[in-house]
């Protein structure tokens, strides 16, 4: 699997886990037709279609694109998360999916990666099995 297919499919799980409903129907039919690791490009489109995964989607992604901006640097670690004192409305959201997306990454390797991925897609509930699964890689 290539990075940029890990990164997809973290995007698209995490995505799905912030979600609070089920996915609508049409959503569930096209999840049921892919085929991980191969259709993996796929979910990109996929989480555009439906508006509330898109906004989630985009923001797992754009928290990864930061992470991956700091390891690129050369830096061993990621920082700890700091936030600004000065800035009263501070997204708590966006602090969550980074400090979920680095525990992610820690806990998940590839081969389970593509497993969790397999289960969600094939799942009557994609939205609950994502969270069932993130519950328990957390907890």
């Amino acid at each position: 699997m290539q990075p940029i297919e890990a990164s997809e499919l973290k995007a698209f799980i995490l995505g799905l886990y912030q979600l609070d409903a089920p996915l609508p129907d049409d959503i569930q039919a096209q999840l049921k037709t892919i085929k991980i690791p191969a259709d993996i490009g796929k979910l990109d489109a996929i989480a555009h279609s439906y508006p509330p995964l898109a906004k989630s989607y985009k923001q797992v992604w754009d928290a990864l694109s930061a992470i991956a901006q700091t390891r690129s640097k050369g830096i061993d670690s990621i920082p700890e998360l700091v936030s600004n004192p000065l800035n009263t409305e501070i997204d708590n959201s966006s602090r969550e999916v980074e400090e979920a997306l680095v525990e992610f990454d820690q806990q998940v390797d590839h081969n389970k990666l593509t497993e969790i991925a397999r289960q969600i897609v094939q799942a009557l509930n994609p939205v609950k099995t994502a969270r069932d699964i993130i519950q328990t890689i957390f907890f």
